[in-house]
């Protein structure tokens, strides 16, 4: 995929020429979009294939990922709905809340949003929450 001077290929980019500082933002910010999105891309395209064609789509992954990230992206996925889900916060984060109900999951993350947590600020407050629950 090709934008502008910025050539996007499995395991590099090529960059012809020597494009203006200017032409660099888009296509970095494309980037990192991709790699904030693909976790999310992945687990649910998991998810509706397996719903559409069962274990047989296990095959469709092939040996591009390992057993264990499929089924961690895929039930992350699963757990937290796209209506839960904010852009402006990593998979990671998501991770972290993904077994509360989802009622707690939107306080939580919108939690993070707000305070501006990272994905281990927020583990320690859903660690803290739930050990307070217990008592």
């Amino acid at each position: 995929m090709a934008l502008g001077a910025f050539e996007f290929r499995p395991a590099l980019v090529k960059v012809t020429g020597k494009p203006p500082l200017a032409e660099w933002k888009g296509p970095l910010q494309f980037a990192i979009w991709c790699q904030r999105a693909s976790p999310w891309w992945i687990g649910d395209m998991i998810n509706r294939g397996e719903d559409l064609f069962g274990e047989e789509f296990g095959e469709a992954c092939g040996d591009t990922l390992s057993t264990e990230m499929v089924s961690r992206y895929a039930s992350v996925a699963r757990r937290v709905p796209p209506q839960n889900r904010h852009a402006d916060l990593s998979w990671s984060a998501h991770a972290a809340v993904a077994r509360l109900p989802h009622d707690l999951q939107r306080k939580f993350l919108a939690d993070a949003a707000r305070h501006g947590w990272n994905s281990d600020d927020l583990r320690k407050q859903v660690q803290s929450f739930l050990k307070s629950q217990k008592s």
